[in-house]
């Protein structure tokens, strides 16, 4: 078993980095057989959708832009669960904004041309962390949860989600803990959904 964290932020080592690490570590803990992963989307080039529908039309899942899209889709579909990470720009990072328009399209594809088969990540757990600015991050987890919603993925829930109202580089570190503490929380659930 496997579980995806995708690193949303185009600061690597950040705030929203290291919430993720944290669900993630929490999810080994809670089952050392569950595999984990962390993908910095700023490492890898994703534009956003061209809108030319030349093979999501056609093909369900398959694009014909040439970048890192396909090959972090497959390793998405491969996963038995994904944890989303995301700082707040206005609501997302474009990087992680045309991710989430590419996948959109092409579940909408799917849909419309009647397409045979799951939607590519139906019923996969999907979990949620942010690093803000801001004491609420309502705007970051609507957007990620329109997106598992539209993608037909699982969101986890919780009355309190992981995420830490400082956009500071290493204010994560002033933290008193609670951060943490539901990214542990977020973890054990993730691993508890993801073994069933």
């Amino acid at each position: 078993m496997k579980v995806l964290g995708i690193i949303g932020s185009m600061r690597k080592g950040g705030n929203t980095g290291k919430l993720v690490e944290a669900v993630l570590g929490a999810v080994q803990e809670a089952s050392p057989k569950i595999r984990t992963q962390a993908v910095h989307l700023s490492e890898l080039e994703i534009g956003p959708c061209r809108g030319c529908y030349d093979a999501c039309a056609k093909t369900p899942y398959k694009c014909v832009v040439k970048d890192d899209f396909q090959g972090l889709v497959q390793r998405m579909e491969e996963a038995d669960g994904l944890v989303l990470g995301s700082p707040l720009y206005f609501p997302v990072p474009s990087r992680l904004i045309a991710l989430c328009e590419r996948l959109v399209e092409l579940a909408y594809f799917h849909d419309m041309r009647k397409h045979k088969g799951a939607h590519l990540l139906e019923d996969k757990p999907c979990a949620f962390v942010a690093a803000t600015e801001v004491t609420e991050p309502t705007d970051v987890f609507r957007y990620l949860f329109g997106f598992a919603l539209f993608t037909r993925m699982t969101p986890l829930t919780m009355k309190r989600y992981p995420y830490y109202g400082v956009a500071g580089r290493g204010d994560l570190a002033k933290d008193p803990g609670t951060s943490f503490e539901r990214a542990k929380e977020l973890g054990q659930l993730l691993a508890d959904t993801v073994e069933g």
